[in-house]
């Protein structure tokens, strides 16, 4: 199980920090829906649904032949009711009263050629990592397949062509590849020879973006003081200071601010009633009081994380009692959470909550000396696609909190379904283009119909294809933007990650899964 771990840890610190799954699955092609879809069209600002100047084309519904995983039936998603259903309304989604933005400008006004566009073509850049398979099968994890990256952009810019492109112009992705060695051995220098390309050398409208070690805050200012919109797939810790230092110039497509979290997800640890007594000798219900112990990351955007969620447990009465701060070596494993598990059991700590994705590791370590809390999880913990397969389960069980991705949360058989007509539209062609054998990949997929639609949305709204044109789009886009992935959005000016609201999400003994608790959609920062 040690050795399951250190290899997901290469994974997770690759693509989407951390969806990597050492267990293998049957290969088989995800299917998603069925006929019975009935998610009404919208108008609104939604990924790839309709806007005033594209056409939809007919969807159709993709048949199921197979379930998602090899773990039941495909779902059968909601209808546009229960879709929407909200505790309360919230900025983005289907919750929001803000009207749809209108273009600003007209394509006569448009330059012929610019940075990233010319008379018939607009190029949006993307990073990759082509070898990361081969790397991963050489380590151990033959079937840590993240799918075809450039595959997935190729199919959702062929969908917005399909719609009538950009102000007349083909969608282009143009592509960056490193190596998966040269990721772990000089993730700083990758970065900085990804801005030089995509600002200099090869010059594009925006940046999708989603291997995490080269997600980092020298990376990010690079793009900002270019003013060229950069989109981070990571899941992972981000604060909304660190966003907004980046004067809206990157925009976290599948996490949310921890600041936004934090008070919704320990509201929701509450009304699930998870803070009540536990026995962490044979991990049920006990008598012993609740003290919360935080493990994270040490580096600047865990740790705010840690503090921003040890706020909220405070204002809810439960202040933590011990936070331990882990490292991560350059071979990305962990060399001290055996000391974590020591001190929180010094501490008498009885429920544990991990600010970022080292939780599974700490389960490890944890099992390895009968130490079973109560874990706190949400999707950054990357609830399906690490702690399901590898994970040992006699630790998951009583893990509950909150989810808002789902192809990261849960597997097949419990997914919810399409959440709008865009994700429906974008899902239904990834689909078709490609066979996924994992729910990691089809999770990175799911990220590129969110990135390229935001940027689609933005670029209409603000009337052109400069920076400060998609920057002032996708503010004006924002507040209306139905991601196809996650469960509402919460983009406006001053707050730059899609994610805005999450689902209850725990731990079922009887599937030996995740699963959604109800179909309220809880918005974060309340």
């Amino acid at each position: 199980m040690r050795r399951l771990f250190a290899v997901a840890a290469l994974v997770a610190i690759v693509v989407l920090a951390g969806c990597g799954t050492t267990v293998p699955l049957q290969t088989q092609q995800y299917v998603y829906g069925g006929s019975n879809q009935s998610i009404a069209p919208t108008t609104q600002g939604d990924g790839l649904g309709s806007l005033p100047t594209a056409t939809v084309p007919p969807t159709g519904d993709v048949t199921p032949s197979q379930p998602l995983d090899n773990t039941g039936p495909a779902p059968t998603a909601p209808s546009a009711s229960a879709a929407s259903n909200t505790a309360a309304p919230h900025r983005g989604g289907k919750g929001s009263s803000t009207p749809s933005a209108s273009p600003t400008h007209s394509a006569v006004n448009i330059p012929t050629t610019g940075r990233g566009w010319d008379a018939h073509n607009v190029y949006i850049g993307v990073m990759t990592a082509n070898d990361f398979s081969t790397a991963a099968a050489a380590l151990g994890a033959k079937d840590a397949d993240p799918g075809n990256q450039e595959e997935d952009a190729q199919t959702v810019a062929d969908l917005i062509n399909s719609q009538g492109g950009l102000f007349g112009r083909k969608v282009v992705p143009v592509y960056d590849n490193v190596s998966t060695a040269s990721l772990l051995i000089d993730a700083a220098g990758d970065a900085s020879q990804a801005c030089t390309h995509f600002t200099q050398d090869r010059p594009v409208i925006a940046v999708y973006n989603d291997l995490s070690p080269i997600d980092l805050p020298s990376f990010r200012s690079c793009f900002a003081q270019a003013k060229l919109p950069l989109y981070e797939g990571s899941i992972q810790s981000i604060s909304r200071s660190a966003l907004n230092g980046d004067l809206g110039y990157v925009t976290s497509v599948v996490s949310p601010t921890y600041s936004d979290l934090a008070p919704t997800f320990v509201a929701r640890l509450q009304a699930e009633h998870y803070f009540t007594g536990w026995n962490v000798t044979n991990g049920t219900a006990g008598s012993a009081p609740v003290k919360v112990g935080i493990i994270a990351d040490n580096v600047p955007a865990d740790q705010e994380a840690a503090e921003a969620l040890s706020a909220a447990l405070a204002r809810d009465g439960h202040p933590p009692v011990a936070q331990f701060n882990y490292t991560i070596g350059a071979s990305g494993t962990t060399s001290n959470l055996s000391s974590a598990v020591l001190q929180f059991r010094s501490r008498g700590i009885t429920h544990v909550i991990g600010a970022d994705a080292g939780t599974g590791t700490f389960m490890v370590q944890a099992q390895s000396q009968h130490f079973y809390p109560r874990y706190g999880i949400n999707t950054i913990n990357l609830p399906a696609s690490s702690l399901t397969p590898d994970a040992p389960k006699e630790e998951l069980q009583g893990a509950l909190g909150i989810g808002w991705y789902p192809t990261l949360d849960v597997n097949g058989a419990q997914d919810p379904g399409y959440l709008s007509a865009a994700g429906k539209t974008c899902l239904a062609a990834l689909l078709k283009g490609q066979s996924y054998a994992t729910r990691f990949a089809f999770g990175i997929g799911t990220s590129f119909c969110d990135s390229f639609g935001l940027i689609r949305a933005a670029v209409i709204a603000g009337g052109g294809f400069t920076g400060p044109q998609v920057v002032r789009g996708e503010a004006l886009a924002g507040p209306t933007y139905t991601p196809a992935g996650s469960f509402g959005s919460n983009l406006h000016s001053g707050d730059w990650a899609i994610p805005g609201a999450g689902r209850d999400l725990g731990w079922i003994g009887k599937c030996q899964c995740f699963e959604y608790l109800s179909k309220t959609d809880y918005p974060f920062g309340s």
